[in-house]
Formats: C-alpha cells, sequence, structure tokens
C-alpha cells in the first residue's frame, strides 16, 4: 500500500462559464494551476442525524447521513509576472470568485508621459490633456510622476475635474513640469454582481478531488520584510473524488519569487508610517443555499455580504505628528495605502481609500510604542484594492 505524501499536490483553478458546472481546468496543469501553500485542507461538513426511535435496546437505530457542503482552505504568496504588467496573476480567478473585480489595464495612460496641468500640490495631481473626466475611473490606480518630481503612488479619490488626490506625499509641489502616467497593471476592487463561481480540482499524491460552484473568502497580510499573502476559504459542492496521476511533468507555475515587503512605503493619510504589518480580512459571509434538488443538497456557494476591516500597527508618534486618536474620536477617515516591489509586473500595492478607525490601543514592539488601529474599509464596492504592476 503506497503512503501518499503531502507535500506531492496540484491544485487547478478554473472560472465557470455556467455555475456549477465543471469549468474543466486543464488536466495536464499547462494552464490552471495554481502555487499554494501547505497546509491544503479540504474539509466536508455533512449533515448526520442522530436518530431517537425507540427499541427494547439501550443502542440507537444507525444516525442517518444526509447532504454535505465542502470547504477548502489554502494560501497564495501575492506576486505577479515580471515584465507582464496587466497579465491576470495565477490567483486572479481565486480573488474574482471572492467577489472582486478584476480590471486590466494593458497599456500606460497616457502611452508616454505627460505634464499636469496647472492646480496640483504634494498630495494631489491635476491630469493633463489624456486624463479622463469621468469621476472615480482611475481610483485604486498606481501613478507615477518624473521629470522635477519623481514619486511612484495611488490615486485614492479622482474628480470629474481630473484631480487626483494621491497617496504618498511628494518632496516638492507637483507641478506643470511633472510628467505622469498611470503604467499597465491589474486592479482587483471589491464588487456586488457578476461574481463568477470557480471550479476547482486538487490532486493529492494520486486521489483527485473535484469541487465546482465555488465562491469564497479571502484576507491578506504583509509583514515588514516578508513577503504578502492572500489566505482563501471556499465552499464548493464536491462532484467526484477519484484515483488520479499527478499532472507533475506538466504542471506550469509562474516561478517568480513574491517581493518583500521593502524599500516600498506604507502611508497613513498620504504621510509615510514605519508599521509591523498591515491585516484585511474582506468579511465575505459565504452560504451553500439549500435545495433537495442538488446531488448533495446544496446549491453552488453564494456570497450574501461584506464587511471589510483590517488593522495596521505603526510607530507612536506625538500627536503633533499624528492624531490617530482625535481621528478615531472625530471618525474622520484616512487613505491607507502600502506598496512593494521594484520589477515591472511583480510589483503589490493594497489601498484603503477611506479607512474609518475603530479604536487605537498603545501597544510595544521590541521595546518601543507601537499603537494597533483597527479599521472598517467603508465606501460601497470602493473599500480595498489590490494591485499589481
Amino acid at each position: 500500500m503506497p503512503t501518499l505524501l503531502v507535500r506531492n499536490a496540484v491544485l487547478l483553478a478554473k472560472i465557470e462559464s455556467v455555475e456549477g458546472t465543471d469549468a474543466a481546468p486543464d488536466p495536464t496543469g499547462a494552464t490552471n494551476a495554481v502555487l499554494v501553500e501547505q497546509p491544503l485542507r479540504i474539509t466536508f461538513n455533512p449533515t448526520v442525524i442522530d436518530t431517537t426511535e425507540v427499541n427494547p435496546s439501550l443502542d440507537p437505530f444507525d444516525p442517518i447521513v444526509g447532504g454535505m457542503s465542502s470547504q477548502i482552505e489554502f494560501d497564495v504568496y501575492l506576486k505577479g509576472r515580471p515584465t507582464l504588467a496587466g497579465v491576470v496573476p495565477e490567483w486572479g480567478p481565486l480573488l474574482r470568485a471572492c467577489g472582486f473585480a478584476q480590471t486590466a489595464v494593458t497599456t500606460a495612460i497616457p502611452s508616454s508621459p505627460e505634464a499636469l496641468a496647472a492646480g496640483s500640490s504634494t498630495v494631489r495631481a491635476t491630469l493633463g490633456t489624456t486624463g479622463s473626466a469621468t469621476a472615480d475611473l482611475y481610483r485604486g490606480m498606481p501613478v507615477s510622476f518624473s521629470s522635477a518630481v519623481t514619486l511612484n503612488s495611488f490615486i485614492w479619490d479622482y474628480s470629474a475635474a481630473k484631480l487626483a488626490k494621491i497617496t504618498n506625499t511628494a518632496g516638492a509641489n507637483l507641478s506643470t513640469s511633472t510628467l505622469w502616467q498611470i503604467p499597465a497593471h491589474m486592479q482587483y476592487a471589491p464588487a456586488s454582481s457578476s461574481i463568477p463561481s470557480v471550479t476547482i480540482w486538487i490532486y493529492n499524491d494520486g486521489l483527485l478531488y473535484k469541487f465546482v460552484g465555488c465562491r469564497g473568502n479571502a484576507s491578506v497580510r504583509v509583514t515588514s520584510g516578508g513577503p504578502g499573502r492572500l489566505s482563501f476559504r471556499f465552499m464548493g459542492q464536491l462532484t467526484t473524488k477519484t484515483d488520479s496521476a499527478m499532472p507533475t511533468s506538466t504542471v506550469s507555475y509562474d516561478n517568480t519569487r513574491p517581493p518583500i515587503w521593502k524599500g516600498g512605503s506604507f502611508t497613513i493619510n498620504s504621510v509615510e508610517a514605519a508599521v509591523t504589518d498591515m491585516t484585511m480580512d474582506f468579511g465575505n459571509q459565504v452560504t451553500q443555499p439549500d435545495n433537495p434538488s442538488a446531488t448533495e443538497a446544496f446549491d453552488p456557494a453564494i456570497i450574501t455580504s461584506r464587511m471589510m476591516r483590517g488593522s495596521v500597527n505603526p510607530k507612536e508618534t506625538l500627536v503633533a505628528t499624528r492624531d490617530i486618536m482625535a481621528d478615531f474620536r472625530a471618525q474622520t477617515k484616512s487613505p491607507l495605502a502600502a506598496y512593494w516591489g521594484t520589477a515591472v509586473g511583480n510589483r503589490v500595492g493594497l489601498v484603503a481609500p477611506s479607512a474609518l478607525y475603530l479604536n487605537q490601543t498603545p501597544g510595544e514592539r521590541n521595546a518601543y510604542r507601537t499603537v494597533e488601529v483597527p479599521f472598517h474599509a467603508t465606501g460601497r464596492d470602493a473599500g480595498f484594492y489590490v494591485i499589481i504592476w
């Protein structure tokens, strides 16, 4: 009898064109493979009915096993594809099935850097001729400035007057001699409709589990000096568990190493802040509706609500420098943003355009003072953005 090894596993994921119908990921692994971390957990939740039927014995009759839902949990590293900005990362289909809309900006806007219009400052940029006059169109997108001022940042608010509010403070006022450009990138933003389901196949050293109709929740965490991670938890329908050869010879992973959060940035209200880590739980409530016509009496998973909440723990400062307590008590909202990585196509950005502080608790780390700040990412379908560029 062979011993099945935990490390010998492959996960394939593919968006379903018909909800609950197997999207048939490429069984060779040449496409649809996602590099995931151990442990890769599969949990089944059967309905077990213990009966109380009377009989002459102290022992009951057999319990009744009813329908069953399934849960899949795993982590992936936040990374892109170097030199391929604007190309879907491996984990893109998974994040879409967690209620995030995918926007691919495959060419820079504008194609060549362009001068800003008048009316900019250190934290605001009035885009030039090519800039769109559609409010919020560029919210959550990366933007770079060059020539008179060099800066990488994100747009956390954008008006029809082409005024872009940015998440980093420039060293000098942006001006008409400053060039701007939105680089090619992939953006993931929260959505409330047209959320696709995903088919997930998991090979476990000779076994193959197939799940359909999967949707789920995700959370993100990044720690100073380390890579970022997405933690996924999906619900779905198990269709089959079979013996199947591993697609080891042709599995095609993107072997890019994830960028490390160093030499990057973290800002609170467009001002740099030293922080240990940043977390965000997308807070999706996921359920599988009851349906006796379904194979296991449950329909494909659906997302019924979302509560996006996270936390940061910056070094404490004097009130004159930053007064989080005052902002918390006044319910003042602030943009929070992080980015890291240097290689084109493998840079990561996280942006909460309007964070509402929920508390502030004095803390410490390595004998220096910090402040623990939980926050709610406010805004309808605009609370939190994940960017690869």
